[in-house]
């Protein structure tokens, strides 16, 4: 079988776990493997591009969310000399061919639908880059369902942190347990919200198998490890984005309809789980399909 190799994009950071672990790829090196099939996971900004169009071996790109939304916006939100110099070459013009050379894999449709606008076709495939067997039916129903969301500081408002400040007086059914931010501030007041902070990945995992829903409320995200791990443990995660057999909303209506149903979930969301652990990572590079 030949060696894939999978280079990981600087500004992507840690996930769950590896692409080696989770794949089977290896980690790219230009100088040695730019003749050989590679995964770019993640392209933000110009090193990521600059590294695709480097390569001369067959290449697959694996979005991961926000960075589409840099190639979108033509990097205006890189920061120090990347910003500048997406000033001076004056938008993503010039990226269209570097990305053609590529084939394409996303994780949603609203992902799908921006490259489109580029020329640009590609396949939907959620990832996951963690054990699926660590994530095992763990769901229990709950007259007073938790609800989890989980973001980063600085970007609270992006994940969501402000709206679910409101949401809990509307819902005071469910109880919200915010992760990721230092920002305590936004529990202040709220009988039902639970600032948890920034915790280790194996306390998050070990806490969240007792809640109901993973809350995913970005409006351009790929297939978020919330939603993922909330889905195996058999919950009944809600998004924003659309998504197989995932409770979506548009309004804050739907939502808070959807909120207040969570309650007469009595049953493991056993349908959606097969379906995700049957489809996460099935893409032609990963050689440890489950």
């Amino acid at each position: 079988m030949q060696t894939i190799y999978t280079r990981w994009a600087p500004s992507l950071g840690e996930l769950e776990g590896t692409h080696e672990d989770t794949w089977g790829t290896h980690k790219y090196i230009w100088k040695k493997h730019r003749k050989e099939p590679c995964v770019f996971f993640g392209l933000y900004d110009v090193r990521d591009y600059l590294a695709l169009w480097r390569h001369q071996g067959k290449a697959w790109i694996l979005w991961a969310g926000s960075d589409l939304e840099n190639l979108i916006q033509g990097f205006i939100f890189n920061n120090g000399k990347l910003k500048l110099l997406s000033k001076i070459l004056r938008g993503n013009w010039w990226l269209i061919n570097i990305l053609k050379k590529a084939e394409h894999y996303v994780e949603n449709q609203d992902e799908a639908d921006k490259l489109a606008k580029f020329g640009i076709q590609s396949k939907i495939i959620p990832s996951f880059l963690g054990d699926i067997k660590d994530f095992p039916i763990t769901y229990k129903p709950s007259d007073k369902p938790n609800v989890f969301i989980s973001g980063h500081s600085g970007r609270e408002e992006e994940y969501g942190f402000g709206f679910v400040a409101r949401l809990a007086d509307i819902v005071p059914e469910c109880v919200f347990h915010l992760y990721g931010s230092n920002e305590w501030g936004y529990a202040e007041g709220k009988k039902n919200i639970v600032f948890h902070g920034k915790v280790s990945r194996e306390t998050f995992n070990a806490e969240i198998q007792n809640y109901q829903c993973g809350l995913r409320l970005n409006k351009s995200d790929g297939f978020s490890e919330i939603t993922a791990k909330n889905i195996l443990n058999g919950g009944y995660p809600i998004t924003y984005l659309k998504y197989p057999m995932i409770d979506n909303f548009e309004t804050e209506e739907e939502l808070v309809r959807l909120l207040k149903e969570l309650k007469y979930k009595k049953e493991p969301n056993y349908q959606a789980r097969q379906f995700y652990y049957g489809t996460l990572n099935n893409f032609p590079w990963n050689t440890k399909k489950h």
